[in-house]
């Protein structure tokens, strides 16, 4: 019919214009950080030079998980982007090989530029910290596949090759325990999180009422409210303060103590499943971890959760972190490491009891 307008994709949902717009405030950023890289992004794919020597390469996915949610309704994107770097290229970096490239995976309920470039700006500061370039990646609009549109969800992955100087000393008992810090939660345990603090939204219909009326959830401004008010538990700190303290990448302390002669025999990422279940994939089945909790000042949003959601002492040390980012295992013989290192602990031998293997991970006393 004449004059009639037609059905089109940014009706749909999707805008293109604002793709491409986003896709040339990305390409800016990676010019200003790593001109020799710009002409990665925008192509079909995205490629780098091998370092001399290597003979093969290793990989690591990892995400943010539903940090996400709380983010987008805070309005506070300028560290989800090191949340996602720093769980790929930390996981790089202790499985002995150097985090070199990055790709991103961002997908948006309702893509806004200028908004959402923040989230490239936090993952590019990631990545200057961490050590790699980040060469490409993917930004999809996809309506529908959100419950709300100002939702996302962001993925890394990240490439790396393996390098003698990172190998480890052999394990052995004596060794002492050191923690680099964490300042919160990180990416890890927020499912529980949102739960306990009561910053899940309310659904529409008769499920949404009855969530309402038990306190599960609550409408969009009700959880900004309760995510925004600060709590004198916490310091004056907001939930939001709280929460979503980016993750600190300790690559470049862990380097600078390597330098300085410390002889590592191991490092454990602290993410989901806490000390209790990433410290035993870096021990031989005869040692043990004993950890002294008292030497750990954990953050205030720990004990601050523990205690509104009358969690035990075992469930949170195997959701969360407990304030302890990175686990290293320091032969006693050379220098400790660099601050902010702190010993909390240190190997011993397991014991069999009555035909069962003591755990691997033992705490002794309480947080700090």
């Amino acid at each position: 019919m004449a004059g009639q307008t037609g059905m089109t994709y940014a009706g749909a949902g999707v805008n293109i214009d604002a793709g491409n717009l986003f896709t040339r405030m990305i390409r800016e950023l990676i010019r200003e950080n790593w001109p020799e890289a710009a002409q990665e992004i925008g192509g079909f794919a995205g490629g780098a030079k091998i370092p001399p020597g290597a003979v093969k390469f290793m990989g690591s996915t990892d995400g943010t998980g539903t940090v996400a949610i709380l983010a987008a309704l805070a309005d506070e994107l300028g560290g989800i982007g090191q949340n996602a770097v720093a769980m790929g290229a930390v996981d790089m970096y202790v499985a002995g090989a150097r985090p070199t490239h990055l790709l991103d995976t961002l997908n948006v309920g309702h893509l806004v530029p200028e908004k959402h470039i923040k989230i490239i700006e936090s993952i590019i500061l990631g990545c200057l910290t961490s050590g790699c370039i980040l060469i490409g990646g993917e930004t999809a609009e996809l309506p529908d596949m959100f419950k709300f549109p100002w939702m996302f969800n962001l993925d890394v992955a990240v490439i790396g090759f393996p390098d003698p100087e990172l190998e480890y000393v052999p394990m052995e008992e004596g060794m002492q325990l050191y923690a680099w810090p964490s300042h919160g939660p990180g990416s890890n345990g927020f499912s529980l999180l949102r739960k306990v603090h009561r910053l899940r939204i309310q659904e529409d219909g008769f499920l949404g009422a009855l969530r309402k009326i038990f306190k599960l959830q609550g409408s969009k401004s009700k959880v900004i409210d309760n995510l925004m008010k600060p709590r004198s538990d916490l310091g004056d700190k907001s939930l939001a303060e709280a929460l979503l303290v980016p993750t600190p990448i300790w690559i470049p302390e862990m380097e600078a103590s390597r330098k300085n002669g410390t002889r590592f025999a191991g490092h454990a990422h602290i993410t989901g499943g806490g000390m209790v279940e990433n410290i035993p994939r870096i021990l031989p089945g005869d040692l043990k971890a004993m950890i002294w909790k008292y030497r750990i000042s954990r953050p205030s949003i720990f004990r601050y959760t523990q205690e509104i959601g009358g969690i035990s002492e075992d469930e949170m040390d195997r959701v969360f972190n407990q304030g302890v980012m990175v686990v290293s295992v320091v032969d006693p013989s050379g220098p400790g490491p660099v601050a902010p290192a702190f010993r909390i602990g240190e190997i011993q031998k397991r014991k069999e009891k009555l035909g069962a293997w003591e755990p691997q991970v033992d705490f002794k006393g309480k947080y700090n």
